[in-house]
């Protein structure tokens, strides 16, 4: 039996060296395994185990070494604030301006008085009111003023914006946003710090408030004066004797 007898079933054979043994025909080629003569009924029954190579274990590895978990696609993680020391100055005179620049020109409407001529006929009263009345000196210094409060509430909210970076304030609320309205940089400067400060950084915005409802009160005051002024100034109607 040769090593070409691949039909031959599996099993011990004389060894085909000749020498006085068996010898374990695999069904393909001969094995290195022997066994005596006199034991080879014993040996028919029995199949050799063949070794079977060992190999190392693999370690599972649920994530790369040094590699930070990356977040799933679409997710974006910004970094935690880190909270700020107890007692850090998180109020400076630069958000103060910010929160009182939008009022300034409020100081001035009590000047500010515009004019309309009303005369009176045998028909009643006829207004000839000049469209120019109200484009006194005092209009064009509130508009002026309004307009340089704007642009110094930008300035001082960049910074207001830079002294919270030097304090140690993370991604403070940008100062550009002060030019849609100083209000929202408030707002969100204070949202902020509140973060960072816990406690604290709410200030502004009742400062705002209450800077608010005064603007209100001054201004519902300026209106019933000038209304009441305007109704004193009409001649009175000449009905004839």
């Amino acid at each position: 039996m040769t090593n070409t007898d691949a039909h031959v079933p599996a099993g011990w054979y004389p060894d085909p060296s000749g020498a006085q043994q068996l010898r374990w025909w695999d069904g393909t080629q001969w094995t290195a395994h022997f066994a005596p003569l006199a034991g080879a009924a014993q040996a028919q029954q029995q199949q050799p185990v063949q070794p079977q190579p060992v190999y190392a274990q693999q370690p599972a590895y649920t994530q790369q070494p040094g590699y930070a978990q990356q977040p799933a696609y679409g997710q974006t993680y910004a970094p935690v604030r880190p909270r700020l020391a107890d007692g850090a100055r998180i109020y400076n005179v630069y958000i103060w301006l910010v929160v009182a620049l939008p009022f300034v020109s409020l100081v001035l409407l009590p000047f500010y008085q515009p004019h309309f001529d009303v005369v009176a006929t045998e028909h009643g009263y006829t207004s000839y009111g000049n469209p120019f009345g109200m484009f006194g000196p005092m209009y064009f210094a509130i508009v002026g003023i309004g307009f340089l409060a704007y642009a110094l509430s930008v300035v001082f909210s960049w910074l207001d914006y830079r002294e919270l970076e030097r304090i140690g304030v993370v991604r403070p609320f940008h100062w550009a946003w002060t030019f849609l309205s100083a209000l929202v940089y408030v707002i969100g400067r204070s949202v902020i710090v509140r973060r960072v400060a816990p406690g604290r950084g709410l200030a502004p915005i009742w400062v705002t408030i209450g800077l608010y409802v005064l603007s209100l009160i001054v201004t519902i005051a300026w209106t019933v004066s000038f209304v009441s002024t305007m109704v004193h100034d009409l001649p009175m109607r000449n009905l004839g004797a």
